[in-house]
């Protein structure tokens, strides 16, 4: 990891004692998780990882540091330290959990803000109704944070915080009795999710492309498909998923809401359960019989316990 402590400028030249007016005064950066009911969630391990980006007044690169899991546990501060003639301002972006599922630039290719995104990363399917088709998403965490530099002295300056907030959406499916409401034919079953965005740019908003999920699904004994939680990007402009069942690749069942008229739509930082029942059909009718939907939306990780309708 590189050291957390940054010592920059345009000259390396130090403020010497008859002339602390010109000194940029340094300060303490503190980072600082939240959840989506604005608890501090520091302490708890979920940040596992922080790519701190400082930017000037100019939006160019000033430095960019690693911190681990223990630096953010244990609420250490960035000990931040200008040389002379220092700047007039910095601008701090932070991404924590960059994992494998988004494409993110090399620390070493951003030098300027706009070069910073997060996107998904494609994968693979044979056939699809959103179009793209992304890998789930990591636990994200975003925040920035702009500070004016503070001169005429050596002696420290007021303590910041950047405040990281998470910015991808949970959800979790389960279809009861999908395999008899299809008469018990046998085959592939999947689940398909679309669509949101597939970009967070330098700002933390959602751009770019449309994209769609296709989660890893389980058909249990009694013909029941679910998926463990999967991440996803959310909806942009608070629109619906829709929600595609898929046997053989051929779409069997979609809709955008439950039965009381609630939409899919993903909150940030909570998750979304989707509990579909569907009745098996009699032995004379010709077409699928009744289909039940509830969506209840539970905090990170909290899975509703389903009881059958």
């Amino acid at each position: 990891m590189i050291v957390a402590v940054l010592i920059t400028g345009l000259l390396s030249v130090s403020c010497i004692k008859d002339s602390y007016g010109d000194c940029p005064r340094p300060f303490r950066l503190f980072i600082k998780a939240i959840d989506a009911d604005m608890n501090d969630i520091t302490s708890s391990g979920e940040v596992q990882q922080v790519i701190l980006f400082v930017f000037n007044e100019k939006q160019e690169i000033v430095k960019a540091i690693e911190l681990d899991t223990n630096h953010i546990k244990s609420n250490k501060p960035v000990d931040v330290k200008l040389d002379y003639p220092g700047h007039q301002a910095l601008q701090f972006v932070a991404w924590g959990n960059i994992g494998p599922n988004v494409e993110f630039p090399t620390i070493n290719s951003v030098k300027k803000i706009n070069d910073l995104y997060v996107s998904l990363k494609n994968a693979e399917a044979k056939t699809m109704t959103s179009g793209k088709i992304s890998h789930s998403p990591d636990d994200l965490f975003y925040g920035n944070l702009s500070v004016p530099v503070e001169y005429r002295g050596v002696e420290p300056s007021g303590d910041q915080t950047i405040v990281l907030s998470r910015k991808t959406a949970q959800v979790s499916t389960a279809a009861f009795g999908l395999k008899l409401w299809n008469r018990n034919l046998e085959g592939e079953y999947a689940f398909e999710l679309g669509v949101s965005l597939d970009t967070y740019n330098e700002a933390g908003i959602l751009t770019d492309n449309i994209t769609g999920y296709s989660p890893a699904a389980n058909m249990d004994n009694l013909g029941n498909l679910s998926t463990p939680i999967f991440h996803t990007f959310p909806t942009s402009d608070g629109k619906t998923y829709t929600l595609y069942i898929r046997f053989n690749g051929e779409v069997i069942f979609a809709d955008t809401k439950d039965s009381n008229g609630h939409l899919f739509v993903p909150e940030v930082g909570r998750l979304l359960n989707i509990i579909i029942h569907f009745e098996a059909p009699r032995e004379d009718q010709k077409v699928p019989s009744n289909v039940s939907i509830k969506t209840v939306v539970t905090p990170w990780n909290q899975v509703f316990q389903h009881v059958e309708l």
